[in-house]
């Protein structure tokens, strides 16, 4: 099946090539038929992909052992389920399934134009068809991304996916990611056709608005799924760490953000013509970015793949699309000139303009974050991206909660009586009361000094949050009054979700700024956040069945919550659930502890957590090789905070080594003992005692978190969805 594949690979490529020349025949020579045959040759080669990929995907399930990206990334012992997901967790694969994403999207925009007939469309076409033709150029010509390379003689056994990817978060969290980056290719080609064709009209913006937002939203899923997947799986007890490929996603998320804002002034005041163009460009060359950040092995993340040969060609076509589109634009600029002038800074298109100075100065910032350590010799941590990342994103909210509130063409002192007092107001309210209260009801180490900076921020960005919402109350409740004076028979039920799906543009971004804000105020509690490590005594207790059980009866204290250890666990976890016929190349080792939690006397729960080690086979002899580790934390979820456990290191009692190789010695228990008496002689080299720790963090109002997140899908959705909409005739 390797041939099959490679061959509809090179069928693609001179399909595309046949497209984009067929293309370029019909603009010049002003020739329909050679541009409705460019148009169908794209379109079709969205069914060789998908042949491709359904290949591929068949050669995972099949366990396929002449396939190298088979044997490196699938095995016969892991679920059918993440057979099938491994199709992403490879650089080829990903490729290959973002190749059949562009190919989708591009069938999908082109079937939507088929009745357009003006100069645009065709460049809208070649400029996609140049997309598709580069990673089909790369599935045939580079090794690092080819799907369908063979693996000669075919390996004994495969290696399986890579153990971080095991977890639900992970199965959706890079499709959806990719469909974002993905698809902010369409409003880019859309775009640029606009500009080079010199048809720069208001129609363009309506076509181009809802695929912006749908990139949009799913770089932002992406992204809160990708923060939940962190928090509980790698067991660092957060769910953003500035890393280089999280910061490779949030970067187009900004300009996406950006874009979506300022096509609104372009639309209302036909203002920012030659900046949204620029954004766009951004939008989509910070895209290509992000797929080259994570592939081409210059930076390195928990997401990112091994160095590869496709980092080359990325950043060629990166910098030469990214020359010629702002050179278009430059020459253009006078097809791009602004109808009117700002007039009033603090008017509503003036706080938009200063929204995207700060989305795009952030985008900046982030970026020379990212490559510090090629700039620098050294990588910006954290908290060189919090010292500027927190102060700009309290005035992005300040922005979120006065911009609706503001009026088109008019200063903020002519209606700041009449639409902003109140909430201004209530905001300050807010972050009274939370300055009263939140030194009562967040946990606090007795021996802790709170960082002074932190609160003030958290209190800053509390009372703005306040703001934002009373904010958007405010305008609610002015619309759904206007509803029902114009027509008194709504009820005030009705009449709100009336005023939702008549201007969903307006009011469902409301919605979404309201689940921004909940997310805000999550990251606000980071300023009381705690963390220590705890050390506990075990003692082993004696074999039973396939288990090895220490026991401690330790204690330990942080603030309210009393630990108290109970045992400790080595014990066989089967990769797929419903096996108990435990194999070598099938076991993995588990480190289990179990915690009972108290919050001051009173019995909480008990909590469980893991450190796990999966086997990781040789595929060239189908034996064990070594173990790799991963995190399982537990978490005691409450209203205001999480109570956030992890097991760390294992010690000698000593404290003299670090980490004795436990997992081999259970492995050794478990799979090489013949008799009971070798199975003894196995159980004597565990040590007698042992200490390990607890890493313990105290997380307050992280559950904002995950409730904006929640809020940011629906609302999306619901702006996406034709809810509520009338069909054209």
């Amino acid at each position: 099946m390797n041939d099959l594949g490679t061959l509809v690979l090179a069928a693609s490529l001179a399909l595309l090539l046949f497209s984009f020349i067929q293309t370029l025949i019909g603009i010049f020579q002003k020739d329909s038929k050679a541009i409705e045959l460019g148009r169908i040759s794209l379109m079709a080669n969205f069914f060789l992909i998908g042949l491709a990929f359904l290949i591929l995907l068949t050669e995972l399930l099949r366990t396929d052992l002449s396939n190298y990206y088979v044997v490196m990334h699938s095995s016969e012992h892991i679920s059918l389920f993440y057979q099938m997901t491994a199709i992403w967790g490879g650089s080829s694969g990903s490729l290959l399934f973002w190749n059949l994403l562009l190919n989708l999207f591009t069938f999908i925009v082109l079937w939507q134009t088929r009745k357009m007939v003006n100069d645009r469309i065709p460049v809208m076409n070649a400029i996609l068809a140049v997309l598709s033709m580069f990673f089909s150029f790369l599935a045939v010509f580079f090794a690092d991304a080819q799907p369908f390379r063979e693996f000669q003689p075919a390996a004994q056994a495969g290696r399986g996916l890579n153990p971080l990817l095991q977890h639900w978060a992970m199965i959706i969290h890079p499709p959806i990611l990719y469909v974002g980056y993905v698809s902010i290719a369409i409003p880019f080609a859309i775009a640029m056709s606009a500009l080079l064709t010199r048809q720069i009209s208001q129609e363009w913006m309506k076509f181009i608005r809802r695929w912006s937002i749908f990139s949009w939203f799913f770089l932002g899923t992406g992204i809160l799924l990708g923060s939940k997947w962190a928090y509980e799986e790698l067991g660092w007890g957060g769910y953003w760490a500035w890393d280089p490929v999280e910061n490779a996603s949030l970067m187009p998320w900004l300009l996406s953000s950006a874009f979506i804002h300022s096509i609104i002034i372009q639309e209302r005041r036909g203002m920012l013509k030659f900046w949204n163009m620029v954004l766009i460009i951004l939008a989509f060359h910070f895209s290509l970015l992000g797929t080259w950040i994570t592939r081409s092995g210059v930076l390195e993340g928990p997401h990112s793949f091994s160095k590869s040969t496709i980092g080359t060609p990325f950043i060629i076509l990166i910098i030469g699309s990214f020359v010629f589109f702002m050179g278009a634009v430059l020459f253009y600029r006078k097809d791009l000139q602004p109808d009117r002038n700002l007039e009033a800074i603090t008017s509503k298109e003036g706080s938009f303009l200063l929204n995207n100075f700060l989305l795009v100065m952030g985008c900046l910032a982030i970026l020379l974050g990212v490559f510090s350590p090629l700039l620098y010799s050294t990588e910006f941590k954290a908290p060189w991206f919090n010292s500027w990342g927190i102060p700009a994103g309290i005035l992005l909210l300040l922005l979120m909660g006065a911009s609706p509130l503001l009026a088109w063409r008019k200063g903020a002192d002519a209606v700041f009586f009449s639409t902003l007092l109140k909430p201004f107001i209530v905001g300050i309210l807010g972050a009274l009361v939370y300055v009263f209260i939140y030194s009562q009801i967040f946990s606090r180490d007795a021996y802790s000094y709170g960082d002074v900076l932190g609160e003030i921020y958290s209190v800053i960005t509390v009372g703005l949050g306040v703001f934002v919402i009373a904010g958007i109350f405010q305008e609610y409740y002015r619309g759904i009054r206007a509803r029902r004076e114009a027509d008194p028979s709504e009820n005030v039920f009705l009449a709100a979700w009336l005023l939702l799906t008549k201007n969903k543009r307006r009011y469902g971004g409301y919605l979404v700024h309201l689940s921004l804000v909940f997310i805000f105020i999550g990251y606000a509690g980071n300023a009381f956040k705690q963390n220590t490590s705890i050390r506990f005594l075990y003692e082993l207790l004696p074999p039973k069945d396939n288990e090895i059980v220490y026991a401690s009866q330790d204690k330990g204290i942080l603030g309210n919550y009393q630990i108290e250890a109970s045992t400790l666990k080595i014990k066989p976890l089967p990769f797929q659930g419903d096996k108990t016929d435990f194999q070598i190349q099938n076991t993995i080792v588990s480190q289990e502890a179990n915690f009972k939690i108290s919050i001051g006397t009173k019995f909480e729960s008990e909590l469980v957590t893991e450190r796990r080690f999966y086997p990781q086979i040789s595929h060239l002899s189908g034996g064990f090789e070594t173990h790799i580790p991963t995190s399982e934390p537990a978490i005691l979820s409450r209203t205001k905070e999480d109570f956030y456990v992890q097991l760390g290191a294992i010690e000698k009692v000593d404290l003299s080594s670090e980490n004795p190789d436990l997992p081999l010695m259970y492995m050794d228990y478990l799979f090489a003992a013949q008799d009971m008496e070798q199975r003894l002689a196995f159980f004597s080299r565990f040590p007698q005692q042992i200490v390990a720790n607890l890493e313990i963090w105290v997380n307050p109002l992280v559950r904002f978190v995950w409730l904006g997140s929640l809020m940011y899908f629906l609302s999306g959705l619901f702006i996406l969805l034709p809810i509520g909409e009338k069909k054209k005739d």
